[in-house]
C-alpha cells in the first residue's frame, strides 16, 4: 500500500474528527437555543449546520473510497486486520482515530435525537395553541337561559364569557 494513501487516509480521519467535534458543539448550541426564550438565534446556526453536514459527507466519501481501494469493509475489525496484515507501524494511531471518529458520531447522533425530541415537543405545543385560537373564533350556537339562540359571532367571545 502506498504511504501517500495511508497518510491521506490519516488526514481524512483527523479532518473528520475535527468536523464531527465542531458539529457536536453546534448541536449543543442548537439545543440551548431551542430551550431558550429567544429561538430566533437558531436560524443563524442553520447555514453552518448545512455546511458541516456537506463537509462530513465529503469526508465520509473519502473514507469509503479508501476502504474500496483497499478492498476492505468500512469497519474497525476489517481496518485493524488490514493494517496489521500489512505491518503498518502507525496502525494503533489510525485505529485510535477511527474509534474517536466513531465515538464522536455516536455522540452527535444522540445530541441530534435530543434536539429532535425538543422540536417535536415545541411543535406539539404550537399545535395546541393553534387549536385553542381556532376554537375561540369558531362559530357555535349557544342558548341563553330563556332558550333563545345566540351566536358567538354576533358578540365577541369575551362578552359571552
Amino acid at each position: 500500500m502506498a504511504t501517500q494513501q495511508l497518510t491521506q487516509f490519516q488526514a481524512t480521519l483527523c479532518a473528520s474528527i475535527a468536523a464531527a467535534q465542531e458539529f457536536s458543539v453546534l448541536l449543543v448550541d442548537e439545543r440551548q437555543h431551542l430551550t431558550s426564550t429567544q429561538r430566533e438565534a437558531i436560524n443563524t446556526a442553520l447555514p453552518q449546520k448545512e455546511h458541516l453536514i456537506q463537509k462530513l459527507g465529503t469526508l465520509q466519501n473519502s473514507i469509503l473510497a479508501f476502504c474500496t481501494a483497499s478492498a476492505i469493509e468500512p469497519s474497525y475489525g476489517a481496518l485493524r486486520s488490514y493494517l496489521y496484515r500489512l505491518g503498518i507501524p502507525e496502525a494503533e494511531t489510525i485505529l485510535g482515530y477511527w474509534t474517536a471518529l466513531k465515538n464522536t458520531l455516536i455522540k452527535n447522533q444522540a445530541l441530534n435525537k435530543t434536539n429532535e425530541a425538543i422540536l417535536k415537543e415545541l411543535m406539539r405545543r404550537n399545535q395546541i395553541k393553534q387549536s385553542i385560537i381556532t376554537n375561540l373564533g369558531r362559530q357555535s350556537d349557544t342558548y341563553s337561559a330563556p332558550g333563545q339562540q345566540r351566536s358567538r359571532t354576533v358578540q365577541g367571545w369575551v362578552e359571552q364569557v
